[in-house]
């Protein structure tokens, strides 16, 4: 999840980041995402979660499995007086299966990074240097969970560079094999962003490029490239519209960072769009559209996704969210697969916009499937984590959900 909003906690709190021995201890920043529920399936068992074999994502309203969450810890350590001021991240994940009380979980490490503001005069005075593990300017379709743009990991960059007409922005980052430490690729990751083309919209080119750097004796891998153009329409019925256009290449045939399995063969071309408004009264709401084509281990597929979630706010509190998606995967010389999810949930929440967390939710999810879906979802248990189902070609389930962010 890409948006958290950080609230400061009192210094009391015990993380104390300091600039020096003679200075006082510092308050520190907590935020995070954490989402968690339970249901049944119209079989019987835990909740169904419905995803077509072979699409990139699946529609989330009322179609999560897990209880997940991201705690994020960070503050100033350091603020100099030309401006230049040093700040520490840190975030943690974890992910269990919310099926009893005592669920083990590792912790994934996600980001761990320091980041130096104001480095410097000119076009530098409000660039920033980074190095570390960090979440870098992903880019997602929120009611999908689709991260269509996302270079993130281990890795260090100077950004916000002030050019005139565009910012400049350099990343490097490394993506190794946890079970041949002699293979690694860098990902060289160059962006423009904020280019005003017309009122209130702005073109970020990307320009990502996949170099090799195995040790001697390891097996081999591709180097590759990935091309992004995407446009944002601001002040648009009070929210905005985003369509990226990319194409990749060998292992980055992807939607960023590094596959180190990938044939130098491998590409794909990617359309997204997605529009979000909020207009004046009680209605909000966000649709999407995918297309995506794409060659992986000379095999190629064709995968289509289009959907929206429509909010009715009847108070400040009370909303009513209806979500409908419908995706196709075509494989090579296969029969097409097609999967649609319609969910209903009634919602309390903290206000009356489409982004207003925390929100409690009860639903109902519905979906239906042809069988080349159900063929397809036998080999890769993608229609549901239960498998309860069998040869059914529709299911449902029905539960209450808890979201936030902060």
């Amino acid at each position: 999840m890409n948006k958290h909003f950080l609230k400061t906690l009192p210094a009391a709190v015990a993380l104390a980041l300091s600039a020096s021995a003679a200075q006082a201890a510092l308050p520190i920043d907590f935020g995070g995402y954490i989402r968690s529920g339970f249901g049944t399936s119209s079989e019987g068992g835990k909740e169904a979660c419905f995803g077509l074999a072979g699409a990139s994502s699946k529609y989330r309203l009322g179609n999560e499995c897990e209880t997940y969450g991201e705690l994020k810890f960070g503050g100033e350590a350091f603020k100099a007086a030309n401006g230049t001021t040093f700040r520490i991240n840190t975030l943690v994940a974890f992910s269990v299966n919310q099926n009893q009380d005592w669920e083990q979980s590792d912790p994934s490490w996600r980001e761990m990074n320091v980041v130096a503001d104001k480095i410097g005069t000119g076009a530098f005075a409000e660039a920033r240097a980074w190095v570390g593990k960090r979440y870098y300017d992903r880019q997602d379709v929120h009611i999908t969970d689709y991260y269509f743009w996302n270079n993130s990991g281990p890795g260090a960059g100077l950004e916000n560079i002030d050019l005139g007409a565009a910012k400049l922005a350099y990343a490097i980052v490394r993506t190794a094999d946890d079970g041949d430490s002699k293979r690694m690729g860098l990902s060289h990751d160059l962006r423009f962003s904020g280019i005003k083309v017309n009122p209130d919209g702005e073109l970020t080119l990307g320009l990502q490029f996949n170099q090799k750097r195995n040790a001697q004796g390891a097996a081999p891998i591709a180097s590759g490239h990935l091309l992004t153009i995407m446009h944002t329409q601001g002040n648009l019925l009070g929210g905005f519209n985003k369509v990226a256009l990319q194409y990749g290449k060998g292992s980055a045939a992807n939607t960023g960072g590094f596959s180190l399995g990938a044939n130098k063969d491998d590409k794909v071309v990617r359309l997204t769009e997605q529009i979000m408004i909020q207009p004046k009264g009680a209605w909000s709401g966000m649709g999407t559209f995918v297309y995506e084509d794409k060659e992986s281990a000379g095999v190629s597929s064709k995968w289509t996704s289009i959907g929206a979630r429509p909010v009715y706010h009847f108070t400040d509190n009370y909303s009513l969210a209806v979500e409908l998606g419908h995706d196709i995967v075509k494989p090579e010389g296969g029969e097409s697969r097609n999967l649609t999810k319609l969910t209903f949930a009634p919602q309390l929440s903290a206000g009356n916009s489409f982004w207003s967390r925390p929100v409690l939710r009860a639903f109902y999810t519905y979906a239906k499937w042809n069988k080349a879906a159900q063929s397809a979802a036998a080999a890769e248990s993608a229609l549901s984590s239960t498998g309860v189902f069998g040869g059914k070609t529709n299911g449902s389930s029905v539960g209450f959900q808890v979201e936030s962010w902060w």
